[in-house]
């Protein structure tokens, strides 16, 4: 953020987690007159999903906001979608087709992670693309864990036990960060931590590293 002071007060004003809407209120007046800062808003944008508020409406209306300022800015796209396909009700066609027609510009790390999200918007409407999508976010980026635990789970629950484990165990070996203590200093205002703990999976908790070391020793 380019207020480096503004930054440390609501860094605190989180930390104490009373005091989110004062954070809130500060960083609304900020990126108000500071539309151009990227870090602004994408630090509103992961305030709105801590405990108490997890707003995640109101997280992506200022998604909205920010990339009216940021169009081309891929990490607030990916957010839009994650939001809206676990927490808004799905994805409409139009953030669909959006998806779709970026993965064949962007990095393989983003595309991965298009084709991961995209991978559970179909699940529940076509299995097997599902499946489909999950190997390619795999083909797309060998080194997250999420499309390999998933697919997986997936693999586990169609009764092929030996694929099952052999993706889980993949999927866990690609693990950079375990919060093993509550305390671990870390910004939790931070927009690419957000997406290595809820979506890519490199970041996880202890129990959550635990539970899927389980699934593979059975």
């Amino acid at each position: 953020m380019e207020d480096i002071k503004l930054q440390e007060t609501v860094s605190k004003l989180v930390a104490s987690r009373d005091s989110l809407e004062e954070a809130e209120r500060l960083m609304l007046d900020y990126v108000k007159v500071n539309p151009n800062d990227v870090d602004g808003w994408a630090r509103l944008v992961i305030l709105e999903t801590l405990s108490p508020i997890e707003d995640y409406e109101r997280a992506t209306k200022y998604l909205n906001n920010a990339l009216a300022f940021h169009k081309d800015n891929l990490l607030f796209f990916v957010l839009m979608l994650f939001f809206s396909d676990w927490y808004l009700g799905g994805l409409d066609e139009k953030l669909v087709r959006k998806a779709l027609e970026l993965k064949s510009t962007v990095n393989c790390e983003v595309s991965s992670i298009l084709s991961y999200i995209l991978a559970w918007h179909y699940k529940s409407m076509d299995i097997c693309k599902f499946d489909s999508l999950l190997n390619e976010s795999i083909q797309e980026c060998p080194k997250h864990v999420t499309n390999f635990t998933d697919l997986g789970m997936h693999y586990l629950g169609k009764g092929d036990k030996e694929l099952g484990k052999k993706l889980i165990r993949k999927g866990i070996s690609n693990v950079k960060l375990i919060y093993i203590d509550s305390n671990i200093d870390y910004d939790p205002l931070d927009i690419v931590r957000f997406v290595n703990e809820r979506i890519t999976g490199v970041f996880m908790t202890e129990d959550t590293y635990h539970s899927l070391n389980k699934l593979i020793q059975n």
